[in-house]
């Protein structure tokens, strides 16, 4: 759909009682896949926009299942889950020398919460989530340029020049998203914005991300093992980990 800015966006309620609301969501990261995830199995009609061409998860991803596992059960992906993902028992503090400090054990967490904890790949679950839900509602390469509300409506503006039109949008895009500006800044043109809301979002953290080649068990024996080895190294008097 081409953009012609001589047109006012008007968003059409006639039928809106007649139909369940369409959602947008800004964003297809972890948290706009679930959220995807869980429209799809309920029946509610969404869109995911995505900015990058192609995205690329690195990491791993920790997950403590008295919290995922209803979810991930409810959706029928728990057993899948549990396929790609190894048990953490613990995980092990470390100190610079990488001598042991001590352990925060995980054990009778099944019994306490009704799940254990298992680490999985963040690509592995990622292409987990992906993959419950319909290739055609899921776009790339479309970076949101305006966001602009019409009766209870939303209509989305990108970059390629084509436009979107919904009744809910989800910025699920991080915190200095494209959505979240887009709305501050209307609310700060307003007068409408909280003081709390334009103050600098409040890290005090640096978060270093590095992507090894592929290891194998010959050389680190700790990934043959059946369980997941998770240890941090604290660093001595320093504002650090």
């Amino acid at each position: 759909m081409e953009i012609n800015p001589a047109v006012t966006f008007k968003h059409d309620r006639s039928i809106m009682y007649a139909k369940r609301p369409k959602v947008l969501i800004v964003g297809a990261g972890l948290g706009g896949l679930t959220l995807g995830m869980l429209l799809y199995k309920a029946g509610i009609p969404f869109e995911i926009y995505e900015r990058a061409a192609v995205v690329k998860p690195l990491g791993s991803a920790m997950f403590f299942n008295s919290t995922t596992a209803p979810l991930f059960k409810q959706c029928g992906i728990y057993d899948e889950f549990l396929s790609i993902g190894k048990y953490l028992s613990g995980i092990t503090m470390c100190t610079e020398e990488r001598k042991l400090a001590f352990k925060l054990g995980f054990e009778g967490h099944e019994e306490v919460f009704g799940a254990n904890g298992y680490i999985v790949t963040r690509p592995q679950l990622y292409d987990l989530l992906l993959r419950q839900i319909p290739a055609e509602r899921v776009h790339m390469n479309k970076k949101v340029l305006t966001t602009d509300q019409g009766g209870n409506g939303v209509l989305l503006r990108f970059s390629d020049g084509t436009e979107a039109e919904g009744d809910i949008l989800v910025g699920a895009d991080g915190a200095y998203s494209a959505v979240r500006q887009n709305i501050y800044a209307k609310l700060k043109k307003a007068n409408n914005l909280p003081a709390s809301d334009a103050l600098p979002l409040p890290f005090s953290t640096v978060c270093i991300v590095g992507q090894t080649r592929p290891l194998t068990p010959e050389e680190f024996p700790d990934l043959g093992k059946d369980q997941a080895v998770f240890s941090r190294v604290i660093g001595a008097d320093k504002m650090y980990s």
